[in-house]
């Protein structure tokens, strides 16, 4: 199935520059045109669905397009994917870490703060 940077916009709820952007930057494409008018497969509305979790993970837009580049060029990367991330999980473990240990200062603070003797 194909689909319009409309439909894909909608979809994924993504902004259609950001569509144009990631084409730009070599994330998705190129893409097929039909009298002018980018079309959007199947293969590359998994890939921004893949995209979408990168970003909001933190993963750097570089190491995005790279991630991208990698799958274009087939199986034979497999491992350089898996890599990427395994390193990218480890960022993720540590940025949990740090928010559990905040959270934790956070929790012993609210309940200094709802102690008598604090009002």
């Amino acid at each position: 199935m194909n689909y319009s940077i409309k439909e894909i916009s909608a979809r994924l709820n993504i902004p259609a520059s950001t569509l144009r952007y990631y084409e730009k930057r070599g994330i998705i494409g190129p893409l097929a045109r039909r009298t002018g008018v980018r079309v959007f497969s199947e293969e590359d509305l998994k890939l921004l669905q893949i995209v979408q979790c990168l970003k909001k993970t933190g993963m750097p837009i570089e190491e995005i397009r790279q991630f991208a580049e990698l799958i274009r060029q087939g199986d034979a990367t497999l491992s350089q994917r898996a890599d990427l991330f395994e390193h990218h999980k480890a960022q993720i473990e540590h940025q949990i870490e740090q928010l559990q240990e905040n959270l934790a200062v956070l929790e012993r603070k609210m309940k200094i703060f709802s102690t008598p003797s604090a009002k």
